[in-house]
């Protein structure tokens, strides 16, 4: 015969107790690995009981150089709420799921060489400015004590809805944020998964109780 133990309830604490504050390693390590991008991204998010309040940015910058020079400058901003699965973990470790609004502004630009019978070589360029994309973004996130208030996070996301602002003379390769938009033979992504990892500083207010879990 099952037994129920009786747990004091905690009421729900909406003041926040903590605020997160990273930078995203798979961008730093992205740039040192891949010589014709260079990209930084950080997340700040704020607890208010079980959720939080969570924003995104960064800058991107390509320079992708093959049979054609193709060059992308742009921003990305990304807000939304996290919903903590796990809020009585007693080390405050935490595994979520979230929702973002992402929007990405850039510039690219398109160079190539083109065999023209009568004239010889030619150079072709074409140009994209000020584009506007925006999308959202569905993840599942971890976050794990590593040191005093030093937390590792991973990111797993899937990015659907894209919307991109007409370009002007080509579909955009790629889109900060997004990621690869776009390339020879292929239709433009209509849906992408991407994985970010961080390296988080917890800067805490106060101490919220740990909510008990009820055992039956």
């Amino acid at each position: 015969m099952s037994q129920i133990a009786d747990t004091v309830r905690i009421k729900p604490d909406w003041n926040p107790s903590r605020l997160h504050v990273g930078i995203e390693g798979s961008r730093l390590i992205g740039t040192a690995i891949k010589g014709y991008k260079r990209s930084l991204g950080g997340m700040v998010d704020l607890d208010f009981h079980r959720f939080l309040l969570a924003f995104e940015g960064g800058a991107e910058e390509i320079n992708r150089l093959k049979t054609y020079e193709y060059t992308n400058q742009g921003t990305f901003f990304k807000w939304g709420l996290d919903y903590n699965l796990i809020p009585h973990n007693k080390y405050r470790n935490m595994v979520s799921l979230g929702l973002r609004y992402a929007k990405s502004r850039f510039s690219d630009q398109l160079t190539f060489a083109e065999e023209n019978p009568w004239f010889g070589t030619q150079t072709l360029q074409f140009s994209n400015k000020d584009v506007s994309a925006h999308w959202t973004e569905i993840l599942l996130r971890l976050n794990v004590h590593v040191w005093k208030n030093v937390l590792l996070g991973a990111v797993l996301r899937i990015e659907l809805m894209k919307n991109v602002s007409a370009p002007d003379q080509f579909i955009p390769f790629d889109i900060p944020g997004w990621g690869r938009n776009w390339k020879s033979g292929t239709d433009d992504k209509t849906a992408n998964m991407g994985f970010s990892y961080y390296l988080i500083y917890n800067f805490s207010f106060r101490e919220k109780e740990i909510p008990l879990k009820k055992i039956k």
